[in-house]
């Protein structure tokens, strides 16, 4: 019996996911995450819109500050002209020129507007803050993507180490059948078997590598990376089961992204009834304006007129029927208010249940995982001793074939068993918020 290939067979089973140094060239799962942030289109996408709305939250686009405008205007005339006077006199004028310069700066505030001023800029901010959750939903959305789609390239290359490991006790098996089958105490029927569990192991390590390369594919587009990039990541799954049920109900309806967009929904809303509110206050303004008029006539009673001066003023109104429609604009957004109230009292309990049940997953994830782990340990054992049994001859093909197919079996669930309890945590993670700080 070769014992070197006992030897590596305990020790990949008891070490599948080592804590290993990595090389300069292997990308981790927060490198990962930085490049995602920094090229990914949807996110960039989002990103523009929140610095539109940025943009957009300005006094000015709430309406506190004025208006300044500069006006000018020039006009030449030639005609001719012909005038009577009462006193009998007249003038008969043939290409008379005439020509005029105004130009002016203005200045238009509205100094009360019913506090809608107030309001509009209260809700430029929330619709602002509103465009920033849509970016966090968005980056938690990638995150989430990214980390199944890199832990389950963890989880492919695993499988392809653990199939690996299959056909060397496949290899090893088949030299026992043929040496066993020379000697004349084997049987061909063994040998054909082995070799057809042989080929299966074949089978399965290309479908791995299959998914292994089509994962690969996802991540570089997730990355905005070209589609033949090579890109190796790290070869564990890391565990963080530092986590209370207590505590997350505690803080998930203030750090979940979807419970602050409704709630930030009812900001809006609030601010849209108090614009709605303003139309039943006067408005008063104030203007001023500072004028320069010249013009000049060949003929006529005014040969040259300038002026130069300022004015000043203001205005007031106050709409005191309108047919209704500003109380139907009140009584609407009233009830827009109450909607996204309720909105936000339905995504508490949805938040709320979705904690609960990836809780439940999470923690029976864990148990699962912990059983898995306890099982690898017999199963490696059990193959170990059923290999050497049936080189010596004491045990049948059948009893080593069981005790395989129950290593292959539980090095599989192990791995999956990591992965399912790591894609359960980052669900919990991201629920309250803690993908993204």
């Amino acid at each position: 019996m070769n014992y070197k290939i006992i030897s590596v067979i305990v020790l990949f089973a008891l070490a599948l996911f080592p804590q290993i140094s990595i090389s300069q060239t292997t990308l981790s799962f927060e490198q990962a995450v930085e490049i995602l942030l920094k090229n990914n289109y949807s996110i960039s996408v989002f990103s523009d819109q929140v610095q539109i709305s940025k943009n957009n939250t300005t006094r000015g686009n709430a309406g506190f500050l004025p208006s300044v405008s500069i006006n000018s205007n020039g006009s030449f005339n030639n005609n001719n002209t012909y005038l009577k006077f009462s006193s009998g006199s007249d003038i008969d004028r043939k290409g008379a020129n005439s020509n005029s310069f105004n130009t002016g700066i203005g200045l238009g505030w509205t100094v009360f507007d019913g506090m809608k001023m107030f309001a509009s800029y209260e809700k430029l901010k929330s619709i602002q803050n509103q465009q920033f959750l849509n970016l966090k939903i968005e980056i938690e959305n990638n995150i989430v993507n990214l980390a199944s789609i890199y832990f389950d390239i963890v989880k492919q290359q695993k499988l392809i180490d653990a199939t690996n490991q299959s056909i060397k006790l496949n290899d090893e098996r088949i030299k026992i059948t043929q040496t066993k089958l020379n000697i004349g105490s084997g049987s061909k029927l063994e040998l054909l078997q082995a070799k057809a569990d042989l080929n299966t192991q074949k089978s399965n390590l290309l479908k791995y590598q299959t998914t292994l390369e089509n994962l690969k594919a996802s991540l570089n587009q997730l990355l905005s990376y070209p589609v033949n990039n090579i890109i190796d990541v790290l070869d564990t799954i890391p565990l963080n089961p530092n986590f209370s049920y207590d505590e997350l109900k505690k803080t998930i309806t203030y750090n979940n992204s979807q419970v602050l967009f409704a709630k930030n929904n009812i900001d809006i809303a609030k601010n849209l009834l108090k614009e709605s509110k303003s139309s039943m206050y006067p408005t008063i303004g104030l203007n001023a304006n500072y004028n320069f008029i010249n013009s000049k006539n060949q003929v006529g009673l005014v040969l040259l007129n300038q002026t130069l001066g300022f004015n000043a003023g203001f205005t007031a109104s106050w709409k005191l029927f309108d047919g209704y429609k500003n109380r139907s604009l009140i009584s609407n957004s009233r009830i827009a208010l109450h909607q996204n109230q309720t909105l936000f009292t339905q995504s508490t309990s949805i938040v709320e249940t979705a904690l609960y049940k990836a809780w439940v997953e999470y923690s029976n994830s864990l148990k699962a995982l912990k059983l898995e782990e306890e099982n690898i340990e017999i199963v490696s054992e059990n193959i170990e001793i059923a290999m050497e049994r049936y080189r010596i001859g004491s045990s049948t093909s059948i009893e080593l074939m069981t005790a395989q197919k129950s290593f292959e079996d539980g090095i599989a669930r192990l791995i999956s068993a990591r992965y399912f309890t790591k894609m359960a945590e980052i669900e919990l993670m991201r629920l309250n918020g803690d993908l993204i700080k």
